[in-house]
């Protein structure tokens, strides 16, 4: 004769199977801090790249300024010629003023092809005739890795103040900043005294904070 033999089921089952909502609860507010963290980290790695890539880009452009004023004896202006057939906004000046220079309307001079990437116009201006090698009459910056214009400022306008346009990364709001040369906290002189100063936003899009990027060394603390 067979014995059957029924085993009895585990007490609690219905209570112990699964998560409870308190449990889930929990899994799903760490993840979300997780998920916080895990993307700022991304965007600062992010900005990292980004401001690796302006700095060589100004050094570009430096390098671009430098051989103009070797074939025509002084850097690019950064305020425009009265002499224009149609004059743009002053907002962007520097930057649309460096633009204009190396790719004139009437070919005059002719520097290195930048990458159209490399073009912004946040300030949205444009002439009626145009007044630079390019066909369309918009007004282009040249632009930094955030698509904001990189400032530019000839000695000559050093203690001078220029408006700029620039695009918020973060929620693509219009930003207006107030740009001027930058002096060295420990010499009393402008930087680049007898050249030219570049300037980038950098990831705030914001001018005259911490993160701006220049072709030269600012001090912290006292220290270039």
């Amino acid at each position: 004769m067979q014995t059957m033999t029924t085993k009895a089921a585990p007490s609690g089952l219905n209570s112990n199977a699964g998560f409870t909502l308190i449990e889930i609860m929990a899994v799903l507010v760490i993840l979300g801090i997780l998920s916080v963290f895990l993307v700022g980290t991304m965007m600062r790695s992010g900005d990292v790249v980004r401001a690796k890539n302006t700095r060589m880009f100004m050094d570009q452009l430096q390098t671009m300024a430098i051989d103009y004023e070797s074939e025509r004896g002084d850097f690019p202006k950064s305020t425009f010629p009265n002499d224009l057939p149609d004059m743009p906004s002053q907002t962007n000046m520097g930057s649309e003023m460096l633009m204009l220079s190396f790719y004139p309307a009437d070919n005059s001079y002719g520097a290195a092809d930048v990458p159209e990437d490399r073009l912004c116009n946040t300030d949205d201006d444009s002439t009626k005739k145009a007044i630079s090698s390019f066909s369309k009459g918009m007004v282009f910056e040249l632009a930094d890795d955030w698509d904001n214009p990189i400032a530019y400022i000839h000695r000559r306008d050093y203690g001078k103040k220029f408006s700029y346009v620039t695009i918020s990364p973060e929620d693509g709001s219009t930003i207006e900043s107030v740009v001027e040369a930058v002096k060295s906290e420990k010499t009393g002189d402008y930087f680049h005294k007898r050249r030219f100063q570049l300037a980038s936003a950098g990831a705030d899009g914001v001018f005259g904070t911490d993160d701006d990027i220049h072709n030269f060394t600012v001090e912290v603390d006292g220290e270039e």
